[in-house]
């Protein structure tokens, strides 16, 4: 994987959010992308 020459500082907020949404598992968003490890991802991307 590539490193990123020039890292960004990036923060990622796990807030479960479903209100005015019709749709159902919207809310499953934040646990989706724990574990989907993005977080370790773009630390491994020189990301911090």
């Amino acid at each position: 994987m590539p490193v990123n020459l020039h890292p960004r500082h990036v923060k990622i907020v796990g807030v479960p959010m479903d209100l005015g949404q019709q749709r159902r598992g919207v809310d499953m968003g934040p646990s989706a992308v724990r574990y989907a490890g993005l977080y370790d991802r773009l630390v491994r991307l020189g990301h911090d």
